[in-house]
């Protein structure tokens, strides 16, 4: 039962850790797209693909990685249904795969950690 704890504590700092790298991440990038140079305005509003993948990425990702914190498998939950809905609506980024399960992992580990306390907590 004591590793089965330990376990579960290691996989929730984990998933905080790694969580708060992607999410520093994310947020570093989505000022830097709204602030930096590579903002034109002149190009007028977002068009309805770019603003379901923004609602999938980076949205979600930081709602989701955000409430984690509190609220593991909501937050977990919401950071993989932005991550497939991202790669159905943009089929073309299963190509960085690798970019795709560094933000997608934080959220399993999450939905990982509110299951097993979950498990733990009826046992």
């Amino acid at each position: 039962m004591e590793n089965q704890t330990k376990t579960v504590n290691i996989i929730r700092w984990i998933a905080r850790i790694w969580g708060t790298l992607v999410l520093l991440f994310v947020i570093f990038f989505l000022l830097m797209d709204i602030f930096g140079t590579g903002y034109d305005e002149a190009s007028g509003a977002l068009s309805p693909r770019d603003g379901i993948t923004f609602i999938f990425f980076p949205l979600s990702t930081i709602v989701g990685l955000a409430l984690a914190w509190k609220w593991e498998g909501l937050g977990g939950l919401i950071t993989i249904v932005g991550v497939i809905g991202l790669l159905i609506v943009r089929p073309d980024l299963l190509s960085s795969i690798s970019m795709i399960a560094g933000i997608a992992i934080p959220g399993i580990l999450y939905l990982v950690y509110w299951y097993m306390t979950r498990r733990v907590n009826h046992l």
